[in-house]
């Protein structure tokens, strides 16, 4: 039964059924209870089941097929949770179709936390703000930062097309050497909810990470927002052993 006034019953609904296909409960190519039958046990209306499951549809989690029900997709791995690594590239070669929107491009004089990771002065700074897609289906948020000399140098008719790093690399000659990255729990405001097709308040991953060349000298700063039910984080975990303490390490 879902109990919550505040939010809708149609989203309640969407978000349980959305957990269960993308934990297992539900496996790919198999049939989801019927409409009748999920109305009765989470006692809502057909049309709310409906409305539940033309959400999942347009995410591409279920196919809904006339007079046979509705399946859970073939493939859902490859676009219900993608794996986190960190970095759209990732996605780009791993044959996921992902597409951008540019929604700004502007020069700014940044704050002084982008200052100090971008290591520099008084210069203004290129700020690039855009909509990442899978499938169609919106899933992060980003703004890319770089250095006057950098951000002079992008060529801009390629920022749609290819991920910033790629472009430093393949375009500028910028060698990526190293990246300080942190990873934390945020929530979506009324401007990130319209923008990523959630609601204010839902749950999303907050990336930071800062790029530097072979030089150690910072050739991005970029800040992501990722829908957390599209994106996950995973990492590697060696076990490791100094001395007479002994912990977990990223291998």
């Amino acid at each position: 039964m879902l109990r919550d006034k505040a939010i809708p019953l149609y989203y309640q609904l969407e978000t349980i059924l959305r957990r269960k296909i993308l934990s297992g409960d539900f496996k790919p190519e198999s049939p989801l209870p019927s409409e009748d039958m999920l109305a009765e046990e989470y006692q809502v209306s057909r049309i709310t089941v409906r409305q539940a499951l033309a959400s999942l549809e347009r995410d591409g989690l279920v196919l809904r097929q006339r007079g046979k029900g509705t399946f859970v997709a073939e493939k859902i791995g490859d676009f219900g949770l993608p794996p986190f690594t960190g970095s759209i590239e990732d996605l780009v070669l791993m044959g996921i179709r992902t597409s951008t929107e540019v929604l700004a491009t502007d020069w700014i004089d940044p704050p002084d936390h982008i200052r100090e990771k971008l290591q520099v002065a008084s210069d203004q700074v290129l700020r690039i703000e855009k909509i990442r897609s899978i499938d169609g289906s919106p899933f992060s948020h980003v703004f890319n930062y770089l250095p006057p000399d950098i951000g002079k140098r992008v060529p801009q008719e390629l920022v749609p097309f290819k991920p910033m790093l790629m472009i430093l690399e393949d375009e500028l000659g910028i060698r990526a050497a190293e990246a300080d990255q942190s990873v934390e729990a945020t929530i979506a405001d009324a401007e990130i909810a319209s923008l990523l097709d959630v609601r204010a308040g839902d749950p999303l991953l907050k990336s930071e990470r800062i790029v530097y060349d072979n030089k150690a000298r910072a050739v991005e700063y970029v800040t992501v927002l990722y829908r957390a039910d599209k994106y996950a984080f995973s990492v590697k975990l060696k076990r490791q052993r100094k001395g007479d303490s002994v912990g977990w390490g990223a291998k």
